[in-house]
Order: structure tokens, then sequence, then C-alpha cells
């Protein structure tokens, strides 16, 4: 076995660099974007008004002017009209719309009253300092700037932005061809009756949730069964159609655990197999030729779930080219005492900042993970300074 910290520096260090593509903006949310995207004018590209009111020039409430002369108005999308040099005019000015050339402040409409005249009365507490209520033109961004950089996932912030910027095709990672098979004899399927020694297939189907959630569409679930030749002939056939294998069950030294005995004898490479960790000891990862990469989990669901989120996850993110990920540190509730020589992946709830021990029963315990948030990664003890990496469940 090998020490937690040293399989997940392996497998981050072995996980395949994924291709690039450009697609449409459109299409693009929850990619991993690859190029930088810049702005292709100034934000905003002209001084935008923020109130509906009247644009003046300050300089004429400090001359004493406490009404103004309407000269025209201004309306979002459209030209403004000048601000006329005459002491007292002003121009009625929409949200959103062009500063009229020669105003240097923008009054609400709250803080100014119509009169019968026409004209526009400045209210006792108006306020005309220069600048207000104007969004200046390039204050937000110049042109030129990159304002999205290569290696962050797209949401709504960043496509709000690239659209802002005229990036119709952005350019992004492949999405990894993903392959799940659970292993078992005792595997029913969801909709079957399962007979009294039987189970229904669970862990495929909580993998496949996992990866969609965390932006990773699967492209095939099945289950194998419990015999080396069958299982062996069909890994090795899904092997050839994608970039990622993930096996669940048949991975320990039982005598009916086939998985790592069929991986070596169809010439994979062994990355590592068997940690030091709790849950997921089993838990190993091998290189097919092809450059298929094998996580073979567990067959037990918390331990397969754990260390989906521990190992596999991390590393399809490092296929991706995700740089920007932040682990939330979390600290713990100081009672929890810790294993002398293995890494400990303790489900937990999380209160006011803190992460308070939600452990389940033993690792077939799957309604048991329903009370935590996620778990902490608790390093062997003595390694510690009470603050630790929290990974939600997806």
């Amino acid at each position: 076995m090998i020490p937690f910290a040293d399989a997940l520096r392996l497998i981050l260090e072995s996980a395949p660099p994924a291709g690039t593509e450009r697609i449409r903006i459109e299409d693009s949310v929850g990619r991993v974007l690859r190029e930088p995207v810049s702005c292709d004018r100034p934000f905003p590209p002209f001084d935008r008004v923020m109130m509906d009111g009247i644009a003046l020039r300050s300089r004429d409430v400090l001359l004493g002017f406490g009404d103004f002369l309407i000269t025209g108005a201004a309306a979002a999308g459209h030209e403004p009209p000048a601000l006329p040099p005459a002491p007292g005019s002003c121009v009625e000015v929409m949200t959103g719309s062009p500063l009229p050339p020669g105003a240097d402040c923008v009054v609400p409409v709250e803080e100014t009253m119509r009169l019968e005249n026409g004209s526009i009365h400045l209210s006792g507490n108006a306020n005309a300092s220069p600048g207000r209520n104007i969004h200046p033109a390039g204050s937000d961004a110049q042109q030129g700037q990159t304002i999205l950089s290569a290696g962050i996932r797209i949401g709504s912030r960043q496509i709000g932005a690239a659209a802002s910027c005229g990036a119709a095709w952005l350019t992004v990672s492949k999405l990894p061809r993903i392959i799940v098979f659970a292993t078992g004899d005792e595997l029913a399927a969801v909709d079957d009756t399962p007979s009294i020694y039987q189970i229904r297939q669970s862990n495929a189907h909580a993998i496949r949730a996992a990866l969609w959630r965390a932006g990773y569409p699967v492209a095939r679930t099945d289950t194998l069964p419990d015999d080396p030749d069958a299982g062996k002939a069909r890994i090795g056939a899904a092997l050839a159609n994608c970039d990622w294998l993930i096996l669940t069950g048949a991975v320990s030294k039982g005598a009916r655990d086939f998985i790592p005995s069929a991986l070596d004898g169809i010439g994979c490479e062994r990355i590592f197999h068997g940690i030091a960790q709790r849950p997921g000891k089993p838990a190993g990862c091998w290189k097919h030729p092809s450059g298929t990469r094998i996580a073979a989990l567990p067959g037990n669901p918390v331990s397969a779930l754990t260390c989906l989120h521990a190992l596999v996850l991390p590393a399809l993110e490092a296929s991706v080219g995700l740089t920007n990920i932040a682990r939330e540190m979390v600290r713990m509730d100081s009672s929890v005492r810790r294993l002398p020589d293995s890494t400990c992946h303790l489900p937990v709830t999380l209160r006011d900042g803190t992460a308070y021990p939600a452990p389940v029963e033993n690792s077939g315990d799957f309604t048991g993970l329903l009370r935590s948030d996620g778990f902490l990664t608790l390093p062997p003890a003595g390694t510690d300074t009470g603050v630790f990496p929290f990974t939600p469940w997806f």
C-alpha cells in the first residue's frame, strides 16, 4: 500500500490531457476554457447613466441655478443629444443611456420636481456632485484586457462576460469519454425484483450521477459478472472506446476479485493498487497502452463513492485543465481521534464553519451518507493543524 497523498499525486500526474475544441458560446456551459477571452472594446464603452433623472453641469448648481430647462432626452441604445452651453440647461436621461456630451452628473428623478412650465426644479436634498450616477467609460475593463483566463470552468457569469466581448466561439477542453462498470453476480437492475441473495445495482448509478454533476457526462454504464474471462473480454472491448474506464468491485484480494489480474493480463500498466486510507484501501489505477486510464474502485458503496470524489474527480479536473480549484478548508471537531498510519475520509456535517462527524456504520452503509454533507480528508495522526480539506458530495 502507498500513502493517500502519493496515490493522489500519481493519479494526477498520470491523468491524460484532454484535447481542445471550438464550440458555440451557447454550448459551453460547464466546460473548461482553454484560451483566454479579451475585451474587444472598453467596458462600459461609453459614460453610462446609472439612474433615471436629468443630466446637467454640476457647476451650474454651484452658480445658484435651482431650475433647469429640459432641452432633450437620452434613451438607452440611442445617440444622446449634447447638453447646450447655456447655463441652467439639462437633458432627461434614462438608466443605461449614454451620458449627453457636456454633462458631468446625473440627478435622479426622486430629487427633482417638474414645474408647470416644463422646467425641472431641484429639491433641497438634491446632490449634483461631479460624476454622480455615471458609470465611466472603461472603468470596468480596457480594450484588449483579458477578462477570462484559461483553466476556468464556464458558468453564467463567464458566459455573460464572453458574450459582452462578442466571443461567439470559445476554445474549451473536450469532454473525456467515460464508461462505468459495476461488477458482481449479486447485482440486480434497479427495476428488477432481486432475489433474497441479490442487491440492486447502485454504485454505477451513484458514480454516474456524481460525474454528471461535476461536469463529466458518462457515455455508458453496465455490469460485469464475476467471470474473469467474460469480464476481461468486455473490459478489453471498452478500453478502445473511452478515455477513462471506472470499475467498481472485484478489486481486492478475494478469490473472485479478478480485476487486478485482468488488467495486468491485457497489458495495462499498474500505477498503484492499495492505498493506506479508510474507506477504500483496495483502490487502484492502471494505464492501458492506448492511453485509457482505469480507476478500479472498491465495491462497497461508501468506499466507491468516496474514492471517486477523493481520487478520480481531481484526476478528471487535471485532465481537462481546470486550474482555479480552491479546496475548502474546514476546522474539525477536536474530539475526533485520528488513525496512526492511514488517511481517513470522514463523512461530516458542516455547521457554522466547523465540521462534525457523521460516520456511517460500515462501508456498505450507503444510506448513512445521507446524513453528511461531504467528507474531510484527515491525514495520519500527528501531521495536522486542525484544519482539513473538505470535499462535498456531488
